[in-house]
């Protein structure tokens, strides 16, 4: 006999609630054990949640936009019996089979604005197109899909702002309501900000206007780094700067704890952090998310470097983990590999301070007889001004420049 079975949301992390962005099915729908079935988001990932169990959905408990916790219901799903498993999988499986030959067979049905062109004169002002071909290619799902064959649109032209550059509902309205109000897009384009942009930019603007923010910049010669650097690819082992930062930075820290810190919720205490966990900013198609590396002082450099590596593809790939961008004392944000020569980092709140690297560069050094070509690092550290004061913060670079500029000594 079927039963009825509650879709409770799992444990997903040290979250009291978080927003539901996409339901990905409906009342009616047969699904398979680990198909997704909503979407969630937080402030620096999303994750799509997917079904414990196959069954049908006999009703959804949330909606997009809602505010879901651990243990709250999702949806029921109704069930057969253990014994029935295979046959209601076979069955789902022949529904999800039809379904997807009934989409195929609407995609090729034939557009009747062929006729209307024989009929109606060719104009030379340029006209938007529409057409009844939604493209295989487009990161949609099917309700959407249907949508736009309604609406005459084509998805190849719809700019998706969910997970992965899925097409959300919202996507398909605000495009079609740009052309109605403004007709052809051929001059001017909007593009909607993804959800992690809009609330990313919330915590920056909020870091902004409540840090007293003070930069002070620097030029490192990482003549040794490079050298190393040099002797280390040469036997097949690439490491990036970023690494040696990271270890150079946990070395400081020790020396100066008021920077691997973070102000309380009244912004009375300062919480001094006995462990070396260094947060990187990742530039990701979707947003700026940072992801954590824990305990670098314990790491070596191709550990760090290999570790560095996942995480970062995770980061572009958005499969990051709630508890993989939590619990950094200090942040580093590098353009290294993009290039520039300075620019002021924002500091991550509630930490206190943040380290921004620029692309080496080659200038010339005077080694008191001549002009020696060498290797410059350009660094900028940002610190809270209610916590470090200004002395503080030059120390704190002079040193960091002293271990770059020294690297060898770091490795001993």
């Amino acid at each position: 006999m079927p039963t009825k079975k509650n879709v409770e949301l799992p444990d997903i992390g040290d979250f009291d609630s978080v927003d539901i962005i996409e339901v990905l099915v409906k009342v009616g729908d047969n699904i398979n054990e680990n198909d997704s079935i909503i979407t969630l988001e937080t402030d620096k990932a999303t994750m799509e949640i997917p079904a414990p169990f196959s069954g049908r959905v006999v009703s959804i408990a949330v909606k997009v936009d809602d505010k879901i916790a651990q243990g709250e219901l999702i949806l029921t799903l109704e069930s057969e019996s253990e014994d029935n498993d295979e046959a209601k999988k076979e069955a789902t499986s022949k529904i999800v089979e039809e379904d997807k030959v009934h989409t195929e067979a609407l995609e090729d049905i034939p557009s009747t604005d062929v006729k209307i062109d024989k009929e109606i004169p060719e104009s030379n002002e340029p006209k938007e197109e529409f057409s009844l071909n939604t493209d295989s290619k487009s990161h949609a799902s099917p309700s959407i899909r249907k949508l736009a064959r309604e609406l005459g649109v084509s998805l190849l032209k719809v700019n998706g702002t969910g997970q992965k550059g899925r097409i959300l509902e919202e996507d398909l309205k605000s495009y079609v309501k740009d052309i109605v109000t403004n007709g052809s897009s051929d001059e001017t384009e909007i593009l909607p900000l993804s959800r992690i942009k809009k609330k990313s930019g919330k915590h920056l603007i909020k870091s902004w206007n409540s840090i007293p923010h003070v930069t002070q910049f620097d030029e490192v010669n990482v003549e040794q780094m490079e050298r190393f650097r040099k002797h280390q690819k040469e036997r097949g082992i690439k490491l990036s700067p970023l690494v040696f930062i990271m270890k150079a930075i946990t070395q400081v820290l020790k020396r100066h704890p008021n920077f691997n810190a973070s102000l309380d919720e009244n912004n009375e205490n300062l919480i001094l952090k006995k462990f070396f966990s260094i947060g990187i900013a990742v530039d990701t198609p979707n947003g700026l998310v940072v992801p954590v590396i824990r305990d670098v002082g314990k790491k070596s450099l191709i550990e760090l470097s290999d570790e560095l590596s996942i995480i970062s593809s995770k980061a572009r790939e958005g499969n990051l983990e709630a508890n993989e961008m939590k619990g950094a004392g200090f942040t580093i944000s590098s353009l290294g590999g993009i290039g520039g020569t300075q620019f002021t980092p924002i500091i991550n709140s509630p930490e206190v301070a943040i380290l921004g690297v620029s692309r080496t560069q080659m200038k010339p050094v005077w080694n008191g007889e001549s002009f020696i070509p060498t290797p410059t690092l350009p660094l900028a550290l940002s610190y809270d001004h209610r916590v470090i004061d200004g002395a503080e913060g030059a120390r704190f670079m002079a040193e960091l420049n002293h271990v770059l500029k020294n690297i060898m000594e770091m490795l001993l």
